[in-house]
């Protein structure tokens, strides 16, 4: 196939002299300054200076016709009468009232001439654009455009996608490597979308909106919206596909991300089924055609705009994923369509005053590994989450509920395997004196239950924590957590101990206080971390010290598991079992699904077995078949990926980068850390004192470079990093590069 007679495409750009372009726009528009080249890819830009004034000149490839310059003319007559809101250009008419003019070349081709007005801003990088915004954005622009018409917006454009099968002669341009691909996307073109296009909403669409034809501020706010050199009249989605194919082609990401451009558009404009269905056919063609034109250009011309390599890796990276599971995608985007304004009016409504974490909200729509996504397609380092211990989305983890899902998923009281195993699973990673396991949904659940079995086996009422501990959600995991209840007192049942490294001998007074009071001591419930009281595990001494205490009161010893568990020690799966804490019970959750609920309660028969007779004991869901599934799945990817041996080398490196990172900063004092499970105390430097403010200061400051922590301690002055044990040494340094230049915002 031969290129589309007088298509810009086949024939040069203008040749031109500057100085005598100078004078022809002196002559013609009264305008005399200074002109820069700007890229121009088949005609020649540039940007005039004349005095405080700008403006952009643009000399048309000599193949546009009078009907090319009036159709955009038109056009953005139109969308500043229609929609004034968004930033077109405007034609600056010439000195007898003309909106362009002829100009000859030095090689005597003759070319049309008009001038715009100046747009201010840059062009963005497409790991920065908001993504929804940009499909919003589009779509409007597509809407204005909606009642606009004009006869040579029907000339053919061989960057329209629809017109892609036109482009199959030129597969022997193509290097041979690449040729297979490309036919993929041209059969399957010309088997599905090409019969339903005729079907779909048409228009005149700007089918260029890209990020070198948008401009932006410094809040990622576009300011303007040039070249209209494409506009041509085709299928409104394929305006779409133009859109999101150009803004992601550069990202790595971008196949993961194209959803969030679909979704803004539809939240503007919203798709018909037909559409969606084609979304990623039609983006995939945007690819195909890029490598195509390109090719054909460099083989006819010997020069093309390399952009076909990009193009390229994201076409194979579509056909990888397979593009009939990527419209499906695109055929049920999520509810999560709400801005991120109107999603958190609508949080406030259902849930009330539920916290979120941040002062700005953080709206999230996917994760995978240790990275996250924001729904403007910002992307967050996650040092902060320890329920995904594998790290988001971990295919293993997603396969097994998918494939138990779609098998059996009903409850423990009929003979299925995945229990059962899980049940052995677990037993085989604790001392012998552990023979059996009750599965539960969460941790809350677990450590309720430990504490149902406790009062069942020693007739006790009494419970012992540390001061500012959390165990749960429960009434009775609740009076366990002082950090919940804070300043209001223990309940009378409760006593609660200072945590390590304080004197042991305080769980012997409590104890003593209970027996007094009447209780008695039922149990002890400890996170072997000591996450909420500021990270201070190891404390092994101590804890062999405590449950000694308890045992001597007659009270069980419950090893809360639920935080410091699943290898995030980096020695051992438990913490207790690191310390060879002579523990009672075991409580288990947050990851043991990596974000799937399901628990566990692991004790000795002697202390289970008349439990569960003498309360006929039953949990509908815990050990759902799809939960065990789940739950065995993250412990055979933990041994498979070495990941508790990987959380100590990791996180000793951490421990000592961040080390480096407070000896350079005053505010920063003590660095604690055991495996992946970490903290750093904020001071305010001229007193030495905890500094809740600044860490908060910090927390928010991180989370604006792209890196995501918490807070705790009774103060909240202390830095909680605890990321998922899939961490790396380049996380660790993203981290700490965060975090030191977080601090030194600070003064």
């Amino acid at each position: 196939m031969s290129a589309i007679p007088d298509d810009p495409l086949s024939v040069p750009s203008p040749d031109l002299d500057l100085d005598a372009l100078r004078a022809s726009v002196e002559k013609h528009w009264g305008l005399a300054g200074d002109l820069t080249p700007l890229h121009g890819e088949r005609d020649r830009n540039f940007r005039l200076d004349s005095g405080p004034e700008r403006h952009l000149l643009k000399v048309h490839n000599p193949a546009d016709r009078e009907s090319v310059l009036d159709l955009q003319c038109s056009a953005l007559r139109h969308l500043r009468s229609v929609a004034p809101e968004l930033p077109v250009p405007g034609v600056v008419p010439t000195r007898d009232g003309r909106p362009w003019v002829e100009l000859t070349g030095r090689d005597g081709r003759r070319s049309l001439a008009w001038v715009l007005t100046w747009l201010e801003g840059r062009h963005p990088e497409p790991d920065a654009v908001p993504l929804r915004e940009w499909g919003r954005t589009s779509a409007r622009l597509g809407r204005a455009l909606r009642g606009f018409a004009h006869p040579a917006a029907t000339h053919p454009i061989l960057w329209d996608i629809q017109r892609l099968p036109e482009l199959r002669s030129w597969l022997a341009a193509v290097p041979a490597d690449r040729r297979p691909a490309i036919e993929v996307v041209l059969d399957r073109f010309e088997r599905r979308v090409v019969p339903a296009l005729p079907r779909l909403r048409a228009q005149v669409v700007h089918n260029d909106f890209a990020p070198t034809n948008v401009l932006v501020d410094d809040s990622m706010v576009v300011t303007g919206i040039t070249d209209f050199g494409d506009m041509t009249h085709t299928a409104l989605v394929c305006d779409l596909a133009v859109a999101a194919a150009d803004l992601l082609s550069e990202r790595a990401d971008g196949l993961d991300l194209a959803g969030e451009v679909v979704a803004g558009y539809g939240e503007v404009t919203p798709l018909e089924p037909e559409e969606l269905a084609l979304v990623a056919d039609l983006i995939a063609g945007r690819y195909a055609a890029t490598v195509l034109i390109t090719a054909w250009r460099t083989r006819e011309q010997g020069w093309a705009p390399p952009i076909d390599d990009e193009a390229y890796l994201r076409l194979e990276a579509m056909l990888a994923t397979g593009l009939d599971v990527l419209a499906t995608r695109f055929e049920t985007p999520s509810r999560a369509g709400r801005s991120t304004e109107d999603l958190a009016a609508a949080r406030a409504r259902a849930f009330g005053g539920q916290e979120l974490s941040y002062d700005r909200p953080l709206h999230l729509v996917s994760g995978k590994g240790v990275e996250l996504r924001a729904a403007d397609g910002r992307r967050y380092l996650d040092a902060y989450n320890n329920v995904p211990v594998l790290g988001h989305s971990h295919p293993a983890v997603v396969a097994a509920a998918r494939a138990q899902l779609a098998t059996l998923n009903t409850n423990s009281r009929y003979l299925q395997d995945a229990p059962v195993e899980l049940a052995e699973r677990l037993l085989g990673t604790v001392p012998e004196r552990f023979d059996r396991v009750l599965l539960v949904n969460s941790g809350s659940e677990a450590n309720d239950l430990a504490w149902r079995i406790a009062r069942h086996a020693t007739g006790s009422s009494g419970g012992i924590a540390t001061e500012w501990a959390y165990h749960g959600v429960t009434e009775a995991t609740y009076a366990f957590s002082p950090e919940s209840w804070r300043d209001a007192g223990p309940p009378a049942h409760i006593r609660v101990v200072p945590p390590p490294p304080t004197d042991p001998a305080a769980v012997v007074d409590a104890a003593r206080s209970l027996a007094g009071s009447g209780h008695g001591v039922a149990a002890m419930l400890v996170d072997g971390v000591f996450t909420s009281e500021g990270v201070l595990g190891p404390a092994h001494e101590w804890t062999r010290a405590a449950a000694a205490a308890v045992h001597d009161a007659g009270g069980l010893y419950v090893a809360d598991e639920v935080q410091a568990g699943h290898g995030r020690t980096g020695l051992h799966l438990w913490s207790f079992a690191a310390g060879d804490v002579p523990a009672d019970l075991v409580t288990l959750g947050k990851p043991m699904g990596n974000g799937y609920p399901v628990a566990a309660v692991i004790g000795p028969a002697a202390l289970v077995d008349p439990f569960v007779r003498g309360t006929d004991y039953f949990s509908t869901f815990g050990g759902g078949t799809a939960a065990c599934a789940v739950a065995l799945a993250v412990l055979r990817t933990i041994d498979d990926e070495n990941l508790v041996d990987r959380a100590a080398v990791v996180g000793s490196h951490l421990l000592g980068v961040l080390r480096e990172v407070a000896n350079d900063h005053p505010d920063l004092s003590a660095v604690r850390g055991w495996g992946l499970a970490l903290a750093v105390d904020v001071v305010d430097p001229a007193t030495g004192r905890p500094d809740a403010d600044r860490a908060g200061r910090i927390v928010e400051g991180m989370r604006d470079r792209g890196v995501l922590i918490g807070r705790t301690g009774r103060d909240r002055a202390t830095l909680k990093i605890r990321p998922p044990l899939v961490f790396d040494d380049d996380d660790v340094d993203q981290l700490a590069t965060a975090l030191a230049a977080t601090c030194a915002e600070l003064h």
